[in-house]
């Protein structure tokens, strides 16, 4: 006998059933993302601490070969004036401005693994010669921190002939050689002319480990400075006879300029970084408007600066925040607030990072690479920037 089996009908989720699923998931994957990001974020930090550390060999082994530091790529004639008197210190006088022909970068780079650029470029040249620009335009991936989400590659600025893997654009640092500070020792404010101290990397090349007093685990001599988010040209004129004097050479007792016979800086065209303020003033002097430098660009000797922080937060003197110091509104008086497009506001010449957990990585003379917190203060800053204060300063972890 036959006996046979009806089924039910089957039954399915229902929409209240379903929609409690998906609220489910929903909140599982808004629990996971951030720690995701996060753990991505952490693997960014992490390759950007390695370049740093790289750079910061690569110009400890730079002194190691040559007995003296490469030069900051900018700084004042301490040649003439009353700043050579016998008897007065080095730096008592601010005299000309001055620009080495190579960047700092560019002295490093036979040190940091980038000897194929190195055996090519014609260090008796500037980086907009025939012969280097090509060089130029090559994307350095360890001048380069990933975790910078704002800058773009174009913000380098089209160069005319194209670089390494036929990149179109010149080449961008996101770091900041020390040249000075200017931070008063006292008040903290800043005094450009009574508080200027040379950094280690001098541009007359006359520093070496015997000259950091402080020692040299105790001086940086580059800061991040990630985040330029536009195309900012400098304040000193790029083209010879301009309103500062190029060094060929960083060495020797005169100053040696960029010869008659080469190559001046080209008229800027396209998106060249010196066209986006053309006329604006900035803090200390004027953007040029036909051949201005490109401090964003790492063949550029002017990416280097002073450490002297925001002018809105100046009258703040010992409280004011140099480490990614990026007021919005005016502080202390000032009229108004610290865009970045103005020099020392910001990324634009100051330690700054877009990292989570608020500072910058810095390079220092020994090698070593250190993290700086936001929270850093005023003079602590100053004494890691002058490598001869011979002030008592707390460890830096």
């Amino acid at each position: 006998m036959k006996s046979f089996c009806f089924a039910g009908p089957r039954r399915g989720f229902t929409l209240v059933e379903l929609l409690v699923v998906i609220a489910i998931i929903g909140t599982l994957v808004g629990l996971l993302l951030p720690a995701v990001q996060s753990a991505r974020e952490a693997g960014r930090k992490s390759a950007c601490s390695n370049n740093v550390k790289q750079i910061a060999l690569g110009a400890a082994n730079y002194e190691s070969a040559k007995r003296k530091y490469p030069t900051s790529g900018e700084g004042k004639d301490n040649w003439g004036g009353t700043g050579s008197a016998a008897g007065t210190p080095k730096y008592a006088t601010l005299g000309t401005e001055m620009l080495n022909v190579n960047s700092f970068f560019t002295q490093v780079l036979g040190y940091i693994e980038e000897a194929n650029i190195a055996a090519k470029w014609n260090m008796a040249q500037p980086y907009w010669s025939s012969n280097n620009v090509p060089l130029a335009a090559t994307k350095v991936s360890a001048f380069l921190c990933a975790s910078n989400g704002i800058t773009e590659d174009s913000f380098g600025g089209t160069a005319s002939v194209a670089g390494g893997g036929g990149f179109p654009y010149f080449g961008q640092t996101h770091y900041m050689p020390v040249a000075y500070t200017d931070i008063d020792k006292s008040s903290g404010t800043r005094n450009k002319n009574g508080a200027y101290k040379g950094g280690a990397l001098s541009v007359d090349q006359s520093t070496g480990v015997h000259t950091v007093t402080d020692g040299t685990s105790k001086t940086v001599i580059f800061f991040e400075d990630a985040g330029r988010n536009e195309m900012q040209g400098g304040k000193r004129d790029a083209s010879i006879g301009g309103n500062c004097t190029w060094l060929r050479s960083g060495s020797g007792t005169k100053a040696t300029v960029i010869a008659s016979g080469d190559a001046n800086f080209p008229a800027p065209t396209g998106n060249d970084c010196n066209l986006k303020d053309n006329g604006v003033a900035a803090s200390g002097g004027n953007y040029i408007a036909a051949s201005a430098t490109c401090p964003n660009r790492w063949a550029d000797s002017d990416n280097s600066s002073g450490l002297s922080g925001a002018p809105q937060l100046e009258s703040t003197g010992n409280g004011k925040q140099i480490i990614n110091n990026s007021p919005a509104t005016p502080i202390g008086g000032s009229s108004s607030s610290c865009v970045w497009r103005a020099n020392n506001c910001g990324p634009n010449d100051e330690p700054f990072s877009t990292h989570q957990g608020g500072g910058v990585f810095a390079g220092f003379a020994d090698g070593s690479v250190k993290w700086l917190g936001n929270e850093l203060d005023t003079q602590t800053c100053r004494q890691l920037a002058d490598p001869n204060d011979g002030d008592q300063m707390q460890p830096i972890d």
